[in-house]
């Protein structure tokens, strides 16, 4: 079956499609052999068709490859990226590509090779001259560069003995042998290729950041705001089977059964910092409500670093003893964690020594613990399409 034009609110989406839409979502390169791959590709047609009509993005299609080609400033990779601990590991991911064009142009040809050949290489590279490789970190940062574009699939990890080459102990003039055979796969091109951007209307703007980010702000693009009630977005919540919040300087996809991949990275998980985060904006609502703070006309708050670490000193009093032995850490090192996941929701705009801006989006969490009353996590509550 084609999708070629948009579908009717009355018409129902298979059930196939909305789990194919899904899975390239959450992990926007796909190759063969991992989980949901075949599924997903029979449906590259439509996916493809999909995606340019209501987000304007561009669907790459290849032998045993998909790619879902996401413009800044939206990550791709799903989970992968997580794995990257420093700006270095991410600059090095650019640098094993490169290394692909290297083989490529050089020898004629992609074949297999060593984590400590390719070191080799690229320190031989002029351009990366910054890049010391006796120095533990810089190894240890390449190590998790190699293992990011393993895990999307532009890369194969043949056999890994790393001990000797993140050793701390070791010391030398040449740089530890192997490390790890590697060989890329038919994928790593597609990340190296940049198609054009497709032209996007405001409506499509509107779905790509529903879809691409953790919400669509006023502030953020007015114009695609005012469209949040185009056919474009209804298709998206319809083929997703995602309902869409609107609420005053705000707009996000409640993403039901999303428990990895991409989309992950802007929900709450399970840990103590987590808990603290969602209940610190508790905290900060009830500031709201009481008038002591007041968002801009964006619906951004700023607070001061101080008000921020009080809030939270008196919530870490009130559950540490839920907590066990991370809720005996001080609360200006878990106000440091919790900055670290607002930030990974994007909930802050801005951030200094002295305030902390928060996005308005933030607002859609509540938290309690069960025998409070509620769920652990509660968003809030679907609103009109349109508030007044």
């Amino acid at each position: 079956m084609t999708l070629n034009a948009p579908s009717g609110a009355g018409v129902s989406v298979p059930a196939a499609l909305t789990q194919a839409v899904r899975t390239l979502l959450q992990s926007p390169l796909l190759t063969d052999g991992v989980d949901g791959f075949r599924e997903t590709y029979a449906w590259r047609s439509e996916l493809r068709a999909l995606y340019a009509r209501t987000a304007a993005l561009t669907v790459q299609i290849g032998p045993g490859v998909l790619r879902l080609v996401l413009p800044p400033p939206h990550p791709e990779g799903g989970r992968a990226w997580d794995g990257l601990k420093s700006a270095r590991a991410a600059a090095l991911v650019a640098w094993v590509l490169w290394y692909h064009e290297y083989l490529g142009v050089r020898l004629g040809e992609v074949r297999q090779f060593s984590l400590s050949e390719l070191a080799s290489a690229i320190a031989a590279n002029p351009e990366a001259a910054a890049l010391d490789f006796s120095v533990l970190n810089t190894r240890r940062a390449l190590l998790q560069a190699v293992r990011a574009l393993a895990e999307i699939g532009a890369l194969r990890i043949l056999d890994e003995d790393a001990a000797r080459w993140e050793g701390s102990a070791w010391q030398g003039e040449s740089l530890p042998e192997g490390g790890a055979l590697l060989e890329f796969t038919p994928a790593a091109p597609y990340l190296i290729s940049v198609p054009t951007s497709l032209p996007a209307t405001a409506a499509q703007r509107a779905a790509r950041a529903l879809l691409c980010g953790p919400a669509l702000t006023r502030a953020q693009d007015e114009e695609a705001f005012r469209h949040l009630d185009s056919p474009e977005v209804s298709e998206l919540e319809r083929t997703l089977g995602w309902s869409l919040n609107v609420h005053g300087e705000y707009a996000s996809l409640q993403r039901e059964g999303v428990t990895q991949g991409l989309a992950s990275r802007w929900l709450p998980g399970r840990s103590v910092p987590s808990a603290a985060a969602l209940l610190l904006l508790n905290a900060v609502r009830a500031e709201v409500q009481a008038g002591t703070l007041r968002p801009d006309a964006r619906g951004r708050l700023t607070l001061s670093q101080t008000r921020l670490y009080t809030l939270l000193d008196t919530v870490r009093n009130t559950y540490r003893a839920r907590w066990g032995e991370q809720g005996r850490q001080s609360t200006g090192r878990l106000l440091s964690q919790v900055l670290e996941l607002w930030r990974a929701w994007g909930g802050v705009s801005e951030a200094t020594d002295v305030s902390v801006t928060l996005e308005p989006h933030l607002a859609r969490f509540q938290a309690a613990y069960e025998d409070e009353g509620q769920t652990r996590v509660a968003r809030v509550a679907r609103r009109a399409k349109r508030d007044p």
